[in-house]
């Protein structure tokens, strides 16, 4: 190859080297500065984990470039070598890199299954956005009902998948049940092994969200469907912080017993999910998962899920034992499946139905 050429291949390298870095800089950049307004900011923050992947080949090429020209240097026939731009390079790759690890790491669920308390009362919850247009709703009834869950809550529910749920499985086997089932993407369902004493449609920041409170063993359980918006235009966002700080003040002012679970469009990447964390939640992968756990988006083929915008949050009273996702037949989500443990001595007394909530919609079995 001639010298021509390869100080041409060189250029070009370098260039796309440059650029490489610039856009991973500002990919840093849109996730330190964490924007709750622009949409497009928003999107970045979910996958900037993966958008800086590419640092560690950048710093891998640089690096070499940086060693050969320092070796051809040091030859007496060599002559001076041109080390500034490879070494800028590096060193910029190098800070990308560092930052890719520093979100990646935390990402991770390094705990896994941990042994429930001695005497404590197991929970086992099952979170699932069903999708708004599943062709394959029967098959994924079946395997809710196959996760022996106590509570399955569901999201994306419309009136015509409520009629093919009357007709599956799931319907005999959860025979407590409030629903809010809606054209459109804000309709939810909660099915309960245990009894419902008090559920029903809740307004969260102009958006229906639901919301049961479940007996169990060791006392009242209330438990919210959530679905926030997807932050994908302006109106989405202003609602989507909105929903996130009323969730906030619920979290806040409720002394009992508490689980948030469902489909939240928010990675913790997100400051608005983060805050909501912040009140006292603890979120059931961090404490108990294993892998990565991305829910979104599932779809057939080779690309993974991304993006873990799937959460059940837990209030102070719940031991996170085990959290796994799984596979649901005609989603575009991965569920949750998530087993904890309730002290023995919660005082059934504790945490009463909220004023907000009307009697739960039980519906005969056909």
């Amino acid at each position: 190859m001639s010298r021509g050429v390869t100080r041409a291949l060189t250029r070009t390298a370098c260039g796309l080297g440059w650029l490489a870095a610039g856009g991973m800089t500002a990919i840093a950049l849109t996730r330190a500065l964490a924007s709750e307004t622009e949409p497009l900011l928003i999107g970045v923050q979910g996958v900037a984990v993966w958008l800086l992947l590419p640092a560690y080949p950048l710093l891998a090429g640089t690096g070499i470039v940086l060693a050969r020209r320092a070796r051809r240097a040091k030859r007496p026939s060599g002559g001076p070598a041109r080390l500034r731009w490879p070494l800028t390079l590096s060193v910029i790759a190098l800070a990308l890199a560092v930052v890719q690890a520093t979100l990646l790491v935390p990402a991770i669920g390094w705990n896994g299954p941990r042994t429930a308390p001695v005497g404590a009362i197991p929970l086992r919850i099952v979170s699932a956005n069903v999708l708004l247009d599943n062709t394959e709703l029967a098959t994924l009834a079946g395997e809710l009902v196959a996760t022996d869950a106590d509570v399955i809550v569901l999201e994306e529910v419309t009136p015509e998948h409520l009629t093919t749920l009357t007709a599956s499985p799931l319907w005999a086997a959860y025979p407590e049940r409030v629903l809010d089932a809606l054209p459109g993407y804000h309709g939810s369902a909660i099915f309960s092994r245990l009894p419902i004493e008090d559920g029903g449609p809740i307004d969260v920041a102009g958006s229906p969200m639901l919301e049961a409170h479940i007996r169990t063993p060791a006392g009242l359980v209330r438990i919210i469907d959530v679905h926030a918006v997807a932050p994908v235009t302006a109106e989405n966002t202003g609602l989507w912080r909105g929903q996130y700080a009323e969730l906030a003040r619920i979290a806040e002012s409720d002394p009992g017993t508490l689980i948030l679970a469902g489909d939240f469009n928010a990675t913790l990447d997100h400051a608005p999910l983060r805050r909501l964390v912040a009140t006292g939640l603890r979120d059931a992968f961090v404490e108990s998962g294993s892998g990565f756990g991305a829910t979104w988006p599932r779809w057939d083929g080779v690309v993974p899920p991304l993006m873990r915008i799937d959460h059940v949050l837990v209030s102070q009273q719940l031991t996170v034992v085990a959290v796994t996702d799984q596979m649901s037949a005609g989603s575009d989500h991965r569920r949750l499946v998530v087993d904890l443990a309730l002290p023995s001595s919660q005082n059934p007394s504790v945490q009463g139905p909220s004023s907000q909530a009307p009697s739960p919609q039980k519906t005969p079995t056909p």
